[in-house]
């Protein structure tokens, strides 16, 4: 899983494909039923990619203030994992491909807290039918990987912002749009550090 997420970092990739591919990963190896990665938005959470998820799905926003698993979540920064016999409601009821329109079993739910830049970005959940899917070690492992996916927003804000940037060289005869391009992607010090805290991760242990 972490040399697939590292690997998608140096590769040039659309936003939502950066992020679809992270959650098809972590999906992969975690061997749950279902991913969902949901960035904040004012007091909600939108669904912006989603694995074991039907694709109408995704753009879904749930306002946290009605689930309080969600806001549970964002609580904190570690990995929160719900009792199976809990009897807070799932926000993905009846959203699992294997049980679209029913209400999910009992079940194992594990969450965590995203940050980017120091600020909370939004929240990767993970679900699976199977009671106890999510032990002590699964949480360890997340906790790592949301440093992973972390920088992969990062990435992906970054790409963003460079594109403005050319867009507006683009429309600005003065401007140098290709120098511009090169600080983003090399020489920026929010890329330097981007980079420093990616060696920082890949170097600990899972």
């Amino acid at each position: 899983m972490e040399q697939l997420l590292l690997a998608d970092l140096s590769t040039e990739l659309p936003g939502t494909v950066r992020l679809q591919r992270a959650v098809d990963t972590i999906q992969a190896h975690f061997k749950c039923d279902g991913v969902g990665l949901l960035i904040l938005d004012d007091d909600s959470l939108r669904l912006v990619a989603a694995a074991g998820l039907p694709r109408e799905a995704l753009g879904r926003r749930v306002v946290i203030g009605r689930h309080p698993r969600f806001a549970a979540i964002l609580s904190r920064r570690e990995p929160t994992r719900f009792a199976p016999d809990s009897v807070l409601p799932d926000p993905y009821d009846g959203l699992l491909d294997d049980r679209k329109g029913s209400p999910l079993p009992v079940h194992d739910c594990l969450g965590t807290s995203l940050y980017a830049d120091g600020r909370l970005w939004g929240a990767l959940t993970l679900d699976d039918l199977n009671v106890g899917a999510f032990d002590d070690d699964a949480q360890r492992k997340l906790a790592h990987c949301s440093l992973l996916l972390g920088a992969a927003i990062r990435v992906t804000m970054l790409e963003r912002e460079n594109r403005n940037l050319r867009m507006l060289g683009s429309t600005d005869p003065g401007a140098d749009a290709t120098t511009a391009h090169s600080d983003i992607l090399g020489e920026s010090e929010p890329v330097q550090q981007l980079l420093h805290e990616i060696d920082i991760v890949a170097d600990s242990d899972m």
